[in-house]
């Protein structure tokens, strides 16, 4: 019961904090200065634009990853870009990128 609250709780405090820096239509408005809220940002992008275990060409990355950053302030898609190869939801080599399965990302650091 306790547990159940508390995952409620992080999934509403989650919702809040994608209603603050993302646009009904996919867009960012910016990227949180705190680093917590910016966790919760990147994963999302990471999970609603690239599936797990596809490759993705560096330009096609760049493409979808510019969508999150049209009309934002402060933020552009190489900056995105590196944030999530950072933490490890995008993965590259070879000139390619993807996104690791869940349980091979370990980018749940704060």
């Amino acid at each position: 019961m306790a547990s159940d609250r508390a995952e409620q709780n992080e999934r509403q405090q989650i919702e809040n904090v994608l209603r603050t820096f993302v646009r009904e239509d996919g867009r960012l408005v910016r990227l949180p200065a705190r680093w917590s809220r910016r966790l919760i940002v990147l994963r999302h992008i990471a999970d609603e634009t690239f599936e797990p275990g596809v490759e993705y060409a560096e330009r096609l990355v760049d493409e979808r990853l510019r969508v999150w950053c049209e009309g934002a302030s402060r933020i552009d898609h190489v900056t995105l870009r590196r944030y999530l190869v950072d933490l490890n939801h995008l993965r590259r080599g070879g000139g390619v990128y993807w996104r690791p399965a869940e349980a091979d990302s370990g980018a749940q650091a704060a």
